[in-house]
């Protein structure tokens, strides 16, 4: 493989150990390894962090090591946004996997081929490796399918995508005036739930760096690539050290599949409404959970 792949660890080394043994197999040229500082009050982060590293300094392959380590705590926001940049100044295009995404071996050779074919469409953002509504698309024809969901659970992105990043999202009162958000999905249960999300996150009360590239993609009509079988195994999902996957959903929970090859790609890079809807219900807010959030919204209990 010839992509570059940024790792994103914290304090949990033995997830860690097993995304790098994933990496180790497919040997990149270039690995990046980011890795946050311990949290102040919490004495174990010491210990954890440290191990994290560690796997960082002990890449065995003949490649370029790159590595940027916290001395403090910054969070998801901060520290992750931080490490996309750094790790986007110096590669054009590349692959990120969190230390709770553990890959199935084909995610590598089709994120490769999707970075090559994709890297001059200005329309096309992002690929990701992660399908959590698999059972609507496994029998498609073609190999992948366009959304504007940006998961990002094992993904890879180009610079030019990046570079348009807007980490305060900006222009978000003209973009709910003029009502974009009904271009990703109708029904005005799920439209005022995402607007909240994006305001939240713009006030900076959520921890969240994904929201912010999620709305950066919809505000550039950006399109994203999602392969027809999940290629991402989520081990973080009801891991009480997890920063937003402690519940135990089923659907979230989903085993890592193999992508068949030679990759069949769409002709057009077209949506699909009905399984937008689908994806919005199993990543952002399952049916009923929407229904009584946005009544409690209504009558102030929220």
């Amino acid at each position: 493989m010839q992509t570059p792949v940024l790792l994103l660890f914290f304090n949990r080394p033995a997830n860690a150990a097993g995304v790098m043994e994933r990496v180790r197999a497919v040997r990149p040229p270039r690995v990046y390894v980011h890795v946050d500082g311990p949290r102040e009050d919490r004495e174990e982060d010491a210990l954890l962090t440290e191990a994290c590293r560690m796997l960082g300094r002990g890449i065995d392959w003949p490649c370029e090591v790159h590595t940027l380590f916290r001395e403090r705590n910054m969070g998801l926001r901060e520290g992750v946004g931080d490490a996309l940049n750094w790790f986007f100044s110096q590669e054009e295009y590349g692959i990120v996997l969190e230390d709770d995404c553990l890959p199935d071996p084909t995610f590598f050779p089709y994120c490769e081929e999707l970075l090559l074919k994709y890297r001059n469409d200005e329309r096309i953002m992002h690929i990701t490796g992660s399908n959590v509504a698999e059972k609507y698309t496994s029998h498609h024809e073609n190999s992948y399918f366009f959304s504007r969901f940006s998961l990002v659970w094992g993904w890879a992105s180009w610079r030019r995508a990046w570079e348009k990043m807007s980490p305060g999202l900006d222009g978000l009162q003209a973009f709910d005036e003029q009502g974009r958000v009904r271009t990703l999905i109708p029904g005005s249960m799920a439209q005022t739930y995402m607007m909240d999300k994006f305001y939240v996150t713009s006030r900076k009360e959520n921890n969240s760096w994904a929201y912010a590239w999620f709305y950066t993609i919809l505000k550039n009509d950006g399109l994203c690539i999602i392969p027809k079988v999940n290629l991402i195994e989520n081990v973080g999902v009801g891991d009480a050290r997890a920063t937003n996957t402690r519940a135990r959903l089923r659907h979230r929970q989903a085993r890592a599949g193999m992508m068949p090859f030679p990759l069949r790609h769409p002709a057009t890079a077209n949506t699909d409404i009905e399984l937008e809807r689908q994806i919005f219900y199993h990543t952002q807010k399952q049916k009923w959970r929407l229904f009584i959030w946005y009544i409690l919204r209504l009558t102030g209990l929220r």
